[in-house]
């Protein structure tokens, strides 16, 4: 075997084990994509990220997708649209229109992915971000982590490095400094109030990168920012390999 060829493939090999200990975590958990993005990704982006989520489906998660409208484009039909993209991928997703939390929990029920745009016809005049309604959703759904993906692609100190992981303490101190601004502050201050009210996890990450949220999602370290209650919600594997990392 050529040489290159055998490292490629011991580095897949690689990748499958260390995603293992995540499978096996977030087996049947509630998974809420908020997915912010849909101005600035292009087609084949926008293809990129919904075979991830189908990806997460087909290894046993609960992926519900939370999605803003494309400028100018019908907010039913562009629901409908990425519904079949997701569909397209090899798994079952429908449309749902409005925070129906009975229709939700139904559609996970029946074992499809629920594609959520927030305002229904009855409330169009009343913009609902999509961060807002992925907040009421994974309150609800009692949701294992909340991935905001979008153009912020997570939380940066002084140096302008991302922040891999933050307690909401230490996130707290930065928003009194008056460090976050804009979509970015929006998200802060939902991921903030959803970890108060029992979701574990809430991350923030671009959606530019290739595979961003699988990067996020089954590794230590990942690609944007996740913020947790405090430095005691790691997950057991997490902190075996923490400890690795940090000797």
């Amino acid at each position: 075997m050529d040489h290159n060829l055998y490292h490629e493939i011991e580095d897949k090999a690689q990748i499958l084990v260390d995603s293992l200990p995540y499978i096996r975590d977030f087996n049947q958990k509630i998974i809420i994509i908020s997915f912010g993005c849909s101005n600035i990704l292009t087609d084949e982006e926008e293809q990129e990220v919904m075979r991830d989520i189908a990806l997460m489906k087909s290894i046993g998660m609960r992926p519900i997708v939370v999605h803003d409208t494309k400028m100018g484009h019908d907010k039913f039909r562009e629901n409908k649209r990425i519904a079949k993209m997701i569909e397209f991928c090899g798994v079952k997703a429908v449309g749902i229109c409005g925070i129906d939390l009975q229709t939700i929990h139904m559609t996970l029920d029946n074992d499809y992915i629920p594609v959520i745009t927030p305002n229904d016809i009855d409330n169009e005049d009343t913009p609902i971000l999509p961060e807002e309604a992925a907040k009421e959703i994974a309150v609800s759904t009692g949701a294992e982590k909340v991935l905001f993906l979008g153009k912020e692609d997570g939380i940066r100190d002084d140096e302008g490095h991302i922040i891999s992981q933050m307690t909401c303490d230490e996130v707290v101190k930065m928003y009194v400094a008056g460090k976050f601004e804009g979509r970015l502050l929006q998200k802060v201050t939902y991921a903030l109030q959803m970890i108060e009210q029992g979701v574990p996890r809430v991350h923030i990450l671009g959606s530019k990168m290739a595979h961003a949220l699988l990067v996020e999602i089954f590794s230590i370290i990942g690609v944007g920012t996740v913020i947790m209650p405090d430095k005691e919600h790691y997950y057991p594997h997490e902190l075996k390999k923490r400890t690795m990392i940090e000797k």
